[in-house]
């Protein structure tokens, strides 16, 4: 009994998906990125004293 039903949830799962209920958006397909400054990718914070080997 227990497989039966979940064999009609899946039905009536696929069927909710079909009929366009899903979870996703319809996007534009166009992704734009705007660069702005910000601590994690500031030129002045990547900068740092190379390791000098030893003599």
């Amino acid at each position: 009994m227990k497989q039966e039903n979940e064999v009609y949830a899946a039905i009536a799962m696929a069927l909710h998906e079909h009929a366009g209920n899903n979870a996703h958006d319809v996007e534009s397909c166009q992704i734009t990125i705007d660069e702005h400054a910000t601590q994690w990718n500031g030129y002045a914070l990547s900068l740092r004293v190379t390791p000098q080997p030893k003599a």
